[in-house]
């Protein structure tokens, strides 16, 4: 199946073949998980997004319309996926911390969480990277990831997250100028 286009592949998902649904999900989870992980910042709630979406790219399936190219389209349903995700363990943190006032819960929860992946990036310039992206804000941290992560072009990231293209580069650049000061005493110290 690795001969047929994005689109091709999931008007089959549409029509119920489960071989072109398995294809779509092999040539994008490797790429979905990481856009999850670095919207999330963990190993298990990336996985859980990852999932999440390709459910919801099979139920939706035969409402794709063409409009934006099927890759963009499964791409907009994983960032609302994950962001969906992410407001969802901030509302269950809140709930956690008013019915428990212990001061460390949400670093031993965080460190139960770390993975293989997060592990191989706790290296100190991982941390410091990693750190910087996830204080972006929202807007400008999807933007990043999806530039930085996965290479989309301009065009894609304004179909994935339905904002213009001008809206894509005014975020981007200053996701990139907000990475570049936060992490510009840390650079400079490290080449000393």
């Amino acid at each position: 199946m690795e001969e047929y286009s994005d689109e091709e592949l999931l008007a089959g998902l549409a029509r119920g073949d489960v071989a072109a649904g398995r294809a779509f999900f092999l040539r994008y989870r490797q790429k979905a998980y990481r856009v999850a992980y670095r919207l999330l910042g963990n190993e298990a709630d990336a996985l859980d997004a990852v999932e999440d979406a390709f459910l919801k790219l099979i139920t939706a399936a035969a409402g794709f319309r063409g409009e934006a190219t099927a890759k963009t389209w499964f791409y907009r349903i994983l960032v609302n996926t994950a962001l969906d995700s992410r407001r969802k363990r901030r509302v269950h943190a809140s709930l956690d911390a008013m019915e428990d006032d212990e001061e460390g819960r949400s670093q031993a929860i965080a460190s139960r969480d770390e993975g293989p992946v997060e592990a191989a990036e706790r290296g100190e310039m991982g941390e410091k990277i990693r750190q910087a992206i996830a204080d972006l804000d929202e807007k400008h941290r999807e933007v990043f990831v999806l530039a930085a992560v996965e290479g989309l072009s301009y065009k894609e990231m304004a179909d994935v997250l339905e904002i213009s293209i001008g809206t894509v580069m005014s975020r981007l650049f200053y996701a990139r100028k907000y990475l570049q000061k936060s992490l510009k005493g840390y650079l400079e110290a490290s080449h000393e």
